[in-house]
């Protein structure tokens, strides 16, 4: 006997389907087939809930029950089963296959969009029974020439073996609770059963289940005195409906934005709670999972309420992203830059020796896959181990992360790593090689000697580490099957994760696709970037004290007292409904049983019935009246006035479904609280609350917030921070300003006649005192990425020049070439020089493109050829020392007549730098050069420039002091590059370059003893180009102009100077 029995409400339908299964006994055999495991069993624990006990009632969704009956049949035939992924995968092999051949698919067949979108058309089509013509039917047969020749089994092949095969599961008593059946397939399955069976279903999705039975639905009489039941039975009924009361069972609500929606969805889960609505009788019900699942976990935990995610929740995997990662790091050539990413993600393994650990055997690194085809039934996840931390703190690897990861990343910079095994292992043992010869250099110095030493320690564990990983990555097929991929991939997940069960199980599900291939791995990467980006985490534990979130889908077979459902608004609930971009609805319409776009619709208005048909007492709907996101409102969904309809026989207005909508949840944008502080989710709504009764009534309100700066030292601080950079007075917060007595004394150790600095690090305080602070003192710098580049930035172009330059005067001196008396022989040298500098800056950049390196270097070759021919033509000076520093370490790049110690000028600074070049006159005279590499700003006439040009005057003067009694003419900047046309800006060492240093030294030390080094930026250019932007944040000139000018008088005295 076979019965199908409908109704509009779940609750009807359950209570039916239970008392049949009661019938049954507690002894009896039945099958419980339902479309999640989850409605399977809660049907099953109903009906058993009275005898205390049942056995023999089987639990299946209909995919687990196909595959039970056709496992025989399966191994008969050596047949593994195909997970959706596989069936992408195998979609991805046809796509390389046939590219060339796919037709109007070519033009998209390298985008990553295409497997996916056939994957889902082909099994569509294969569980139809449909084959279309032209290029999707070209497609379609290979697909299924792969299948046959890896013998696999998707989930069409499962099913049509199993209409074959016999099971003494089919002569069962069955019950089919809200089975959604959308197959030609799967209705031939469901007309296999030859046991009484008894089908339920929504009044709204009965065709296709009573087609399967070849019986008549038996609708259920159902009452119409209450809105929500009248919601559930009139809903997209046509006709006219008799005009009733509204009742507070069917609610109306909307709030400014997605995320505040979730927020009032807490706030009313709490309030069901406490008139006495458990938490498992309410549910959630998504029509867009993927949009407001991260929104309502964020909300619930605020609220402190318990969920249970019946899809799982969405968490970054940082062990599936580490080893894309290493994945990308191998198909960009070994680069440093995707190594480091790697590191930076903690999955480091615990190695005790600072190398990778060997991967186990094969066999031990299976991990089951999770598919519904698979026989066994998932069990619950165990809790992830963290792991511990490790107590050897001297140990290459501490709780998944390299030790001191900024000074591996520092190493990688250093060595200028870029990408490809030999650069590897060339770049870090000639910085190891230098670190040594460092080493010995300051072997005296036992400071220095101990940081070097541990350096060379760091960067052999970071040798020892990444080397054989490299090699791993290196060894990795061009081109193989899956096979052949699947145990080197495993085998790296192993030695270079923490907790590689995640990246295994994925292989693992690939497993059956051993012979299909041969793949990329541009290909490999394709199949699983989507999966393991994301880490899905199942729920854990039972549904039971818990609210439930599924999507719509999901509620098939359950029922609860008080549901939600969010996102009623267009575009969203209902989707947009597109054709399917693979095959139109006018080729679908001359193929069996396919859906079409009145499909979709019905399907969109059947979410909406299954969700109110699932409420038994209340139901919300909701959706965001604000796209916080792009900025403007949003249209409210017609479905919500067809449930206003449906509720009360009319049809209102938009503008009325939005003003009640907005009265049931009276949420405002930019203020994330209720108006009554009582009505808060967690104290930092409730703080809110309070802020704003305290701002629309201040006086009743008057002190009521004054608890949350003693709370919440932070905000405290920050809101004081941020309110005195307003001020019109100079406080702490605008820089280095009224330091602590501790800070002040301190700070006198970065007197300018206390420790030296460079030209540059001065130049800085007249651009702003606090940029001199945060570069000078506290030494903070941009930080950098070791990567290739596909053109050389203005600053390396300029320091290839200058060690160039070098090079070429240095050997032109060691020969006795100087000065220039044969330009011929002259240039031919410089050609050499520049060869061999741009091989070293070649091999250091690794420049992505040949042609642009070459052509830059070309121009500087132009632009040397050019500064070469002016110097040898000008017979007033001579260059004599090439490079001349003081003050700074040792370095290959110097002059031999440098020194390691500061210059003591007597205008009160100690300087420290390089001098590009020193020229000597015939008479003896000397003049400090800086060379210049980018366009002439500095006028002539320029002495210092305001503080932003102190090059020319420190250096003559540093030239005093270095060469005593020798008459210093002066200095000057000489813009070498035809972008500057060669101008020579020259600074003469007189009185008023003396005074304009002396002015200067007075200013920053005034500044520097005082503890008065604020934001000042010279113009409100300045921040724009300052690398420190993010330290201060935007609108800093126009604070700045706000506050007393008379403390800045001597900066803008200073900034005056020519």
């Amino acid at each position: 006997m076979r019965e199908l029995v409908t109704s509009a409400a779940a609750s009807a339908r359950l209570d039916l389907a239970r008392a049949w299964l009661r019938e049954r006994g507690p002894a009896g055999r039945a099958l419980v087939v339902a479309g999640t495991q989850e409605a399977a069993a809660e049907v099953v624990r109903g009906a058993a809930a009275d005898s205390g006990a049942a056995f023999g009632w089987q639990r299946f969704t209909l995919g687990r029950l196909a595959a039970v009956i056709a496992a025989e049949a399966m191994a008969e035939r050596g047949l593994s089963p195909l997970s959706p992924l596989g069936v992408e995968a195998v979609c991805a092999r046809v796509v390389h296959q046939l590219r060339g051949r796919l037709g109007k698919f070519d033009p998209v067949a390298t985008q990553p969009g295409l497997p996916r979108a056939l994957s889902r058309t082909i099994q569509e089509l294969r569980l139809a029974g449909a084959r279309p013509g032209g290029d999707l039917g070209r497609v379609l047969d290979a697909y299924e020439t792969e299948l046959g020749r890896a013998a696999l089994a998707d989930r069409a092949a499962v099913f049509r073996l199993a209409l074959e095969a016999e099971s003494p599961l089919l002569d069962l008593p069955a019950l089919l609770v809200d089975l959604p059946l959308r197959a030609a397939l799967e209705e031939r399955f469901i007309a296999r059963l030859r046991g009484p069976v008894l089908a339920i279903a929504p009044a709204a999705d009965a065709t296709r289940i009573s087609r399967a039975l070849d019986v008549a639905p038996r609708p259920l009489r159902e009452a119409t005195d209450t809105s929500l039941a009248r919601v559930q039975q009139r809903l997209f009924v046509e006709g006219t409906a008799p005009v009733a009361a509204s009742g507070d069972d069917v609610i109306l609500l909307s709030a400014p934005g997605e995320s505040r929606e979730c927020v009032e969805i807490a706030r009313l889960v709490r309030s069901e709670a406490e008139r006495g609505v458990p938490f498992d009788g309410m549910a959630v019900l998504l029509r867009s999972p993927f949009q407001y699942r991260p929104l309502l976990e964020e909300a619930f935990v605020r609220a402190g309420i318990p969920a249970h995610f019946a899809s799982g929740t969405q968490k970054p995997n940082p062990a599936g992203r580490a080893f894309l990662a290493l994945l990308a790091c191998a198909a960009d050539g070994l680069s440093a830059r995707r190594f480091a990413e790697y590191l930076s993600l903690g999955e480091v393994p615990q190695a005790v020796s600072g190398a990778p650990p060997q991967p186990p055997p094969s066999g031990d690194r299976w991990v089951p896959p999770d598919t519904e085809l698979t026989p066994a039934l998932p069990e619950d996840p165990a809790p992830a181990e963290d792991g511990g931390a490790s107590e050897d703190f001297e140990a290459p690897v501490v709780a998944g992360t390299l030790r001191a990861p900024w000074r591996w990343e520092q190493l990688l910079i250093d060595a200028a790593v870029i990408g490809g095994r030999d650069r590897w292992k060339r770049r870090l043992d000639g910085l190891e090689a230098q670190l040594r010869t460092t080493l010995s250099a300051f072997a005296e110095d036992e400071a220095k000697a101990q940081r070097i030493e541990r350096e060379v320690a760091d960067l052999g564990s970071l040798r020892d580490f990444a080397l054989p990983l490299l090699d791993a990555l290196a060894s990795l097929p061009a081109s193989a099957t899956w096979a052949a991929w699947l145990d080197p991939l495993s085998a790296l997940a192993t030695r270079a994760l923490r907790d590689p069960a995640r990246v295994l199980s994925l292989l693992a599900e690939l497993a059956p696709m051993g012979p299909v291939g041969p793949v990329s791995l541009a290909e490999v990467r394709l199949v699983l970037a989507r999966r393991l980006t994301e880490l899905s985490i199942p729920p854990s534990g039972k549904r039971h004290g818990k609210v439930f979130v599924a999507p719509v889908a999901a509620v098939r077979g359950l029922s609860f007292e008080t549901v939600f459902v969010p996102g009623l608004a267009e575009k969203v609930f209902p989707q947009k409904v597109m054709e399917d971009p693979l095959l139109r609805d006018a080729e679908r319409r001359d193929l069996a049983q396919l859906e079409t776009s009145i499909d979709r619709i019905a399907a969109e208005r059947l979410a909406l019935r299954l969700a109110a048909g699932s409420a038994r007492g209340k139901l919300v709907l909701s959706w965001p009246r604000i796209d916080l996101a792009q900025g403007r409102a949003r249209v409210p969904s017609f479905y919500g006035l067809e449930v206003v309809r449906a509720a009360e026989g009319t049809l209102p207005p938009f503008s009325e479904l939005s003003r009640r909508a907005e009265q049931a949840a009276p949420a405002r944008a930019g203020w994330p609280a209720p108006a009554n502080p009582g009505d808060a989710i967690d104290e930092a709504e409730h703080d809110l609350a309070l802020l704003g009764r305290a701002f629309r009534d201040p006086q009743e309100s008057k002190g009521t917030a004054a608890y949350l700066l003693a709370a919440n030292a932070h905000l405290c601080r920050a809101l004081r921070s941020r309110a005195r950079r307003w001020l019109r007075r100079w406080t702490p917060a605008d820089g280095l300003v009224q330091p602590a007595d501790e800070a002040l004394q301190a700070l006198q150790a970065h007197q300018p006649q206390a420790r030296p600095y460079s030209p540059t690090a001065l130049q800085n305080y007249s651009a702003c005192p606090y940029k001199f602070v945060l570069q000078a003192i506290h030494r903070l710098a941009p930080r950098e990425v070791p990567e290739g580049i596909d053109e050389i930035d203005p600053l390396s172009r300029g320091s290839l020049i200058h060690e160039a330059q070098y090079e070429l005067l240095r050997e032109l001196s060691e020969v006795g070439a100087l000065p220039i008396r044969d330009p011929g022989a002259a240039q031919q040298r410089l050609e050499a020089v520049v060869d061999r500098v741009a091989s070293r800056w070649q091999d250091k950049l690794a420049p992505a493109i040949e042609r642009v390196w070459n052509d830059c270097i070309a121009g500087v070759k132009v632009d040397l050829r050019e500064w070469l021919r002016r110097i040898s033509e000008d017979d007033g000076w001579a260059p004599w020392r090439f490079e001349l520093s003081f003050g700074l370490p040792e370095t290959t790049q110097r002059d031999p007549h440098s020194t390691k110690d500061p210059v003591a000028l007597d205008e009160g600074i100690r300087l420290r730098g390089s001098i590009d070049l020193v020229e000597r006159a015939p008479d003896g005279a000397l003049r400090a050069t800086d060379h210049k590499t980018g366009k002439a700003w500095a006028q002539q006439g320029t002495v210092i420039g305001g503080g932003a040009t102190l090059q020319p005057a420190l250096y003559a003067l540093a030239l005093e002091k270095l060469f005593p009694g020798s008459r210093v003419e002066g200095g000057r900047l000489y813009y070498c590059t035809y972008a500057g046309e060669f101008e020579s800006v020259s600074v003469a060492l007189e009185v008023a370059a003396r005074g304009s240093v002396a002015q200067l030294a007075k200013t920053v030390s005034e500044g520097v003893s005082s503890g008065f080094l604020p934001a000042a930026p010279r113009d409100e250019r300045e921040c724009g180009r300052c690398d420190y932007l993010a330290v201060c944040g935007p609108s800093e000139w126009e604070r700045t102009r706000r506050k007393p000018a008379e403390a800045l008088q001597a900066l803008v005295q200073l900034r005056s100077m020519p």
